[in-house]
């Protein structure tokens, strides 16, 4: 009898080298299919778990960039720890779907119900969720597929993206077709085709490539200052409506924006800014909040604060208090959590502005739409560089913005910063690693080819 073990490892390691790419900044998401055949053709819990744990291992290595090289880690630490969440995913993401699917006596059918069920499961537990690789994201790059993404966001894009593995068995039972062909006419009549458009408004995005070292500088950051303005001088003779800027775009917080960012509220007199600011607010017992601003005629007219804080990264959760004593770079205060999800107004115009990692909870981002006709997602990815978890966070939006027919403007402190239509295509971009800004007029009409035409007038300007 021939040896079976290399297969054992040969097998997982290909599915998760097709997982990984197809999650990668290559975007090669038609990789997607044969990890996920491969996956329905075993019934072995070690090779699903094998898998699973290479999979999000590969794909999740770029937080390495974070803990390393701005975080203090060590990096053999920094590796331990990738490696117990890819187990703690792993486990949560293929060990839970295959126990359901066992459960079930491994009926093919059931198995993308369950894969999905399980991607709701982790995406809110615990501390919040980790709703990041879930399969359905792929599917904005997908012709006819994406569109699903509207009638029931991306746990219906992961179910739908199964039922090609499920194609090699409709010659054995005549379910499989019927199942197929439900899943795909049901959600039907739940299609949204109709897009909010913030009809006229024109806006620049303001992308000024800040190096995180110079940021976690505050002298550094300081002297940094000019060529901010600079840009900004620059879009503003472009005559906007509104200036979008990143997360935590600058070296004071909120608090001293009448002190020590009097220049930044002499611009908001020519058009309203937006822009992210660290507010810390003394009569809270100096609280710290991860905060979005209006300003308008030298002055904060509006904010919102972020509600969905990332664990180890803005506070840490309890019972881990003590890896505070071990890490210095997130030694100190923990951030506070806004109060709720609310919309800022902007000249008519109900702004929703999800903070960084808040644009990757479906919920909570349809939550925004429900309040906002327009989404301006301000973040900040020069922690993970030119890494594939860059990407994958632009993904996301792309995603978002499908699933609520919302344009989308991506500022990113680093890059890419851009321009995303309400059926998930980049229409304007800056590319990573570039100081630049965009122009971009919104159309008058919500139809696809108008938006091309009119997207093609908008101007870009990068250096």
């Amino acid at each position: 009898m021939p040896d079976k073990r290399p297969a054992k490892v040969i097998t997982p390691l290909l599915i998760a080298i097709l997982f990984y790419l197809s999650f990668s900044k290559l975007n090669l998401w038609f990789f997607i299919f044969p990890a996920l055949f491969l996956l329905l053709s075993s019934k072995d819990w070690r090779l699903w778990l094998f898998s699973g744990f290479l999979s999000f291992f590969f794909s999740l290595l770029w937080i390495r960039i974070a803990m390393i090289d701005y975080g203090e880690v060590l990096p053999p630490l920094a590796y331990a720890l990738i490696l117990l969440l890819a187990s703690f995913l792993s486990l949560m993401q293929f060990g839970i779907t295959y126990l359901l699917w066992r459960s079930s006596g491994f009926k093919p059918f059931l198995l993308p119900f369950f894969w999905s069920l399980t991607e709701v499961l982790r995406a809110n537990f615990p501390y919040g969720g980790f709703p990041w690789l879930l399969l359905g994201e792929l599917s904005v790059d997908i012709p006819f597929f994406k569109y699903y993404l509207s009638a029931g966001g991306v746990y219906l894009g992961s179910l739908l993206l199964w039922t090609p593995t499920l194609i090699p068995f409709l010659r054995r039972n005549l379910r499989y077709f019927i199942l197929i062909l439900a899943l795909f006419l049901v959600p039907l009549p739940f299609l949204k085709t109709e897009a909010v458009v913030p009809e006229g408004l024109k806006v620049a995005l303001v992308q000024p490539n800040v190096d995180e070292s110079i940021k976690l500088d505050t002298k550094k950051f300081y002297e940094y200052l000019p060529h901010y303005w600079e840009l900004l001088d620059k879009a503003l003779e472009q005559k906007p409506d509104l200036v979008i800027l990143p997360e935590s775009a600058f070296p004071f917080t909120a608090n001293q924006l009448y002190s020590r960012g009097d220049k930044l509220l002499k611009y908001s007199k020519e058009a309203v800014i937006v822009t992210g600011l660290i507010d810390i607010r003394q009569w809270e017992g100096f609280k710290p909040y991860n905060s979005v601003f209006v300003l308008k005629d030298g002055k904060v007219v509006d904010f919102y604060d972020k509600v969905r804080l990332l664990p180890f990264g803005e506070y840490v959760p309890f019972p881990f208090g003590f890896v505070k004593s071990i890490f210095g770079a997130i030694a100190g205060t923990d951030y506070t959590p806004g109060d709720g999800v609310r919309c800022l107004k902007v000249d008519g115009i109900k702004l929703a502005t999800p903070i960084c990692f808040e644009v990757s909870y479906y919920h909570l981002v349809k939550d925004f739409a429900e309040c906002g006709e327009l989404i301006a997602v301000l973040t900040n990815d020069g922690w993970f560089r030119d890494s594939d978890g860059t990407y994958q966070h632009l993904r996301q939006a792309r995603v978002r913005a499908l699933e609520t027919r919302r344009y989308v403007l991506w500022v990113n402190n680093t890059g890419p910063s851009a321009v995303i239509s309400p059926d998930g295509r980049i229409l304007k971009k800056i590319e990573y690693g570039k100081k630049g800004y965009i122009i971009f007029t919104f159309p008058s009409s919500i139809k696809v080819k108008n938006r091309e035409k009119r997207a093609s007038q908008s101007l870009i300007v990068q250096g």
